[in-house]
């Protein structure tokens, strides 16, 4: 057993009992009628598709996701995508389980650092009104804000990724205020620390930032409508007046733009509107850094789904 990462594998590569985190699992039928596993491979450099050909019937219902499985198989190419031929897959046993967090994405900052970080914001809001609201949403989810990832699937989905999210929008937020002096910086902090917060009950993630399911809650509702609700109860607690809620409740609201996005009322105030583009660019600038990671410089990239919905380059500046 040797120490080979995802960031490792090449096409013909022949690997043996090497640890992954079974990040996800799907029992399937092929074409010819014949069952096959789909899976979803991750360790902290990346992440690999795997197929399990040949599967039983009842294959399923064995694997169990955010556990750490020895894999044994070949490196293959599908559609210009590197994928795992599984031979062999079992689950590891329980003292290798306890070093888990080794595997696992996480953000570049320790997530004590990042809650830190975004706490010295809270406390650089003027208004008590609004620093009281943050404060009071912050303390009551320190514990989930922790590990929680910002998505399922998408930008910043490791562990911590919820925190690294807020705390870049926070620093591009402070930054975009020295050069635009007439930005309430109050309000742009208090809609960027709180516009997304109720991810963290639209889905459920383990204290490993992986996100096994969307709650109740959140399929029927979504964390857009879940934080508008959420926001109501906590702006009675912390005193916060009528126009200051509408105006927060409005930032959450109005954040994803347009209603294909999810969000019914476009911004209508310069704070909803940064918010939005502030929201829009670190998703983006995270999901170009994440495809460049597998790209060889002047490489492109087969199209990026869901998120870019492009192909992507990685330009080679030296040339």
């Amino acid at each position: 057993m040797g120490d080979i990462k995802v960031t490792d594998l090449a096409t013909g590569m022949e690997i043996k009992k090497q640890l992954f985190v079974l990040w996800n699992s799907e029992h399937r039928k092929a074409s010819n009628n014949k069952y096959y596993m789909d899976f979803m491979f991750k360790d902290q450099t990346g992440e690999i598709n795997g197929k399990k050909w040949d599967a039983d019937p009842n294959e399923g219902s064995q694997y169990e996701t955010g556990v750490l499985y020895y894999i044994t198989g070949r490196v293959t190419e599908f559609q210009g995508n590197l994928q795992l031929n599984v031979s062999y897959i079992t689950k590891a046993p329980e003292e290798i389980q306890k070093r888990i967090a080794d595997f696992v994405p996480s953000a570049p900052f320790p997530s004590e650092d990042m809650y830190k970080k975004a706490l010295t914001y809270i406390e650089s809001i003027k208004d008590e009104q609004l620093r009281r609201l943050c404060y009071m949403v912050y303390k009551q989810y320190e514990e989930q804000l922790m590990y929680y990832p910002a998505a399922k699937v998408l930008h910043h989905s490791v562990r911590g990724g919820f925190l690294y999210h807020i705390t870049t929008m926070l620093d591009v937020a402070k930054a975009l205020s020295a050069v635009y002096k007439e930005i309430n910086t109050d309000i742009l902090y208090t809609g960027i620390l709180l516009h997304d917060i109720m991810k963290l009950r639209e889905m459920d993630s383990n204290e490993l930032g992986i996100v096994t399911d969307y709650s109740l809650e959140g399929q029927l509702m979504g964390h857009i409508e879940i934080g508008i609700c959420y926001i109501g109860e906590m702006a009675k607690k912390a005193g916060l007046s009528e126009n200051k809620e509408l105006l927060i409740k409005h930032m959450i609201l109005s954040h994803h733009n347009i209603p294909e996005h999810g969000s019914t009322k476009m911004p209508m105030f310069l704070e909803a509107e940064l918010l939005h583009h502030i929201d829009l660019m670190d998703a983006r600038v995270y999901d170009f850094n994440n495809a460049y990671e597998t790209l060889e410089k002047g490489a492109i990239s087969e199209r990026i789904v869901y998120s870019l919905e492009r192909r992507v380059i990685r330009p080679d500046f030296d040339k």
